[in-house]
């Protein structure tokens, strides 16, 4: 009687612990970022992951679907401002979690009668100037770093990017020794899907001869597995660590400058932009569908170019009119 009973708690517990499971916020979301990583673009993959794993880091991973509202929302957004992290990334974090409990939510046939989103922040701040000076991309340049090292990998990776047009990490990561041939690369944007050309330059040739190795089908030692899944996880990985490392290398070579894995991205553009590169080029090199996206990273140039163009024009304008009243008289 004792082990009937027994058993029949046993099982109980056994059932009650699985559908806790099938419940669990943490394990419903990788679900649904598992089976749409097939055809999301690798930049919205990231997202998910990402702010999966500061939201699951916030509450635990045994948080119930029905357990998150408004209230632990706020808290967590609150959680996020304390450490420091800006409006724009707690909205992209806000907008990850919304669109995957609802589509949690759809999965389980929920009734949700208010969103846990709606008091929280998911609109966009102006950014802050994310290029860095000439003076400080020497600095980063001219640092002397142990070969070999990890640091001198991303301090490579930062410069490949300048000098590759303003590559992003994830497409540096992505990028294999098959899409370069005849002194050319020929990539595809993970964000946006537009090919870029560009043409290898012995600094870009450089760096590339540095990191081949017989075996890796990969330019940079960043991922080493052909599984999709995994690719995806190596990836995250080390963008983690890419932008931690950059935050050492910026103070090793006394850059007060903050710097990300999209610091060079924005650097070229304003470079390019700033020495008289047409705005549709520009465009085209970053790999952007139009250039509003492009006008937003070289929105942070300061105002002195305009004003000196300004002052240009107003001469030449006062000229004109000064040889059209001289003409009346």
């Amino acid at each position: 009687m004792v082990t009937i009973t027994f058993n029949a708690n046993f099982r109980l517990g056994k059932m009650f612990r699985k559908n806790r499971k099938n419940q669990m916020f943490a394990t419903l979301a990788q679900q649904v970022i598992t089976d749409e990583m097939l055809y999301k673009s690798n930049s919205t993959i990231d997202n998910y992951q990402t702010a999966l794993r500061s939201f699951t880091a916030f509450t635990g991973d045994a948080l119930l679907v029905d357990e998150i509202d408004r209230q632990l929302m706020e808290h967590y957004q609150q959680h996020l401002k304390s450490k420091g992290i800006c409006l724009n990334t707690i909205s992209c974090y806000m907008r990850s979690l919304r669109t995957l409990y609802n589509k949690v939510a759809a999965r389980k046939k929920m009734k949700v009668a208010e969103s846990p989103f709606a008091t929280v922040f998911m609109g966009k701040t102006k950014t802050r100037k994310r290029s860095i000076a000439d003076e400080d991309i020497l600095r980063i340049r001219q640092l002397v770093l142990p070969p070999h090292s990890y640091l001198k990998l991303c301090q490579d990776t930062l410069l490949f990017s300048l000098y590759a047009l303003g590559m992003p990490f994830v497409d540096i990561a992505y990028l294999r020794h098959s899409q370069i041939s005849d002194g050319i690369i020929l990539y595809y944007r993970h964000k946006t899907r537009q090919p870029v050309h560009i043409q290898i330059e012995p600094c870009i040739q450089e760096i590339i001869d540095r990191y081949r190795t017989p075996r890796s089908k990969y330019v940079f030692p960043f991922i080493t597995s052909e599984d999709k899944a995994k690719a995806v996880r190596q990836y995250l990985t080390n963008l983690g660590r890419y932008n931690r490392t950059l935050k050492r290398i910026a103070e090793m070579a006394g850059v007060s400058a903050n710097i990300t894995s999209y610091t060079m991205r924005h650097t070229w553009a304003s470079f390019a932009f700033r020495n008289n590169v047409d705005l549709p080029i520009i465009s085209k090199a970053l790999g952007h569908t139009n250039t509003n996206t492009t006008i937003t990273y070289i929105r942070e140039i300061d105002d002195a170019p305009i004003a000196e163009a300004n002052h240009k024009l107003l001469e030449k304008l006062h000229r004109l009119m000064q040889g059209n009243r001289n003409e009346e008289k």
